[in-house]
């Protein structure tokens, strides 16, 4: 039995959505793309709408892109960060810290990693101390990817700040699983990847920019014009899906599930890379490491996400040296048997003896 427990990668998207993609696909091969275009222009005002009011904002200020990274790449890219400071969060994603690093080594900033925060009991105090006027922008991921921490955005932005200075949060971990209300945020634009928790088709990214004033990025800046109409399209068919069914119902669904894996794995003797219990949708377990390559082997049907920390997270330390991290991460079509079978599984790898190492040579 195949078991799919990887919405922090990809949320498998609804039959709705697959299917309108597929009507307006034969709709172009039918009409062509620009006719087939013009027949939905006011559904695609509706998605726009509808995108807006799932993160508490303007239609005016959202836009759309095709990946998280591209958006953030071109927003960042148009701030003014020469010769100035880049405060960057430990969990930021390991693609935006490399991509950091270049534009800053070729506009003479400088990258500065901040401090790590206990998620319990969070003292911002640090982070206020290093905030100074030469400092240009403040990186946060609203959602770390691999243990899934939901960082205090709200608290962040709230701290003084200079004027040019910008809030940037990458949200690619909390659009469809948490409430997101941009006006809560104090941010200056928020990105966010459409095909994990909201389970829309790959290729699908949202962007928010907060309201235009001098100097102010600008929505059509960055949405790209060349748009994939049938991705978006089931787009909007998964985010009328989000809506109907409500973001603090699907919450509160898949917190039951990675409560009840969580209370599996401590039964195992597992733990959580942090040693608590998830407070979002994923629920990532240190491994250790000699037992590793077994569970993904007895694992072969189950789909769950083995992160490579020093990738997806390069200056964050959760993880202690002798665990590997596995990811679980159920969403609404997922139920209580499939967390059970999985867990079966990994107690009978876990008890089955390591294979001895092969002698080498002459021994």
């Amino acid at each position: 039995m195949t078991i799919y427990l990887n919405a922090s990668s990809h949320g498998l998207p609804s039959g709705e959505t697959l299917q309108r993609m597929r009507r307006h696909l034969e709709l172009e091969a039918e009409i062509g793309p620009l006719a087939a275009g013009d027949r939905v222009k006011d559904e695609l005002t509706d998605i726009r709408a509808n995108a807006a009011a799932l993160i508490g904002a303007a239609p005016d200020r959202v836009g759309f892109a095709s990946t998280t990274f591209a958006t953030w790449l071109s927003i960042v890219a148009r701030l003014q960060i020469a010769g100035k400071r880049l405060l960057v969060a430990p969990h930021e994603w390991g693609e935006n810290v490399a991509a950091l690093q270049v534009l800053a080594g070729n506009a003479g900033a400088r990258i500065e990693i901040l401090p790590g925060l206990d998620f319990a009991a969070p003292d911002l105090a640090p982070w206020q101390a290093r905030i100074d006027d030469d400092v240009a922008a403040i990186f946060v991921p609203m959602v770390t990817s691999v243990s899934g921490h939901r960082y205090p955005v709200e608290a962040i932005g709230a701290l003084p700040r200079p004027e040019p200075c910008k809030l940037v949060v990458d949200a690619a971990q909390a659009l469809g699983q948490t409430e997101i209300d941009v006006s809560a945020l104090g941010c200056d634009a928020l990105v966010a990847t459409c095909r994990k928790w909201l389970r829309g088709p790959r290729g699908t990214a949202l962007f928010w920019l907060a309201p235009a004033a001098d100097g102010a990025l600008r929505v059509a800046e960055i949405e790209p014009f060349d748009a994939n109409l049938s991705l978006r399209l089931g787009l909007g068919a998964a985010i009328a899906e989000a809506g109907q069914r409500s973001v603090v119902e699907i919450e509160r669904q898949i917190g039951r599930l990675t409560a009840h894996a969580y209370k599996r794995a401590r039964a195992l003797g597992l733990d959580t890379l942090t040693g608590e219990a998830p407070r979002t949708g994923a629920l990532c377990l240190g491994v250790p490491s000699e037992r590793a390559a077994a569970l993904r082997a007895a694992l072969a049907d189950c789909h769950v996400k083995w992160p490579d920390v020093e990738t997806d997270e390069p200056r964050a330390s959760d993880r202690p040296a002798h665990l590997e991290a596995m990811r679980i991460a159920p969403h609404v079509y997922n139920a209580i048997p499939e967390i059970d079978a999985l867990f079966d599984t990994v107690s009978l790898a876990l008890k089955t003896p390591a294979s001895p190492p092969l002698a080498a040579a002459g021994d």
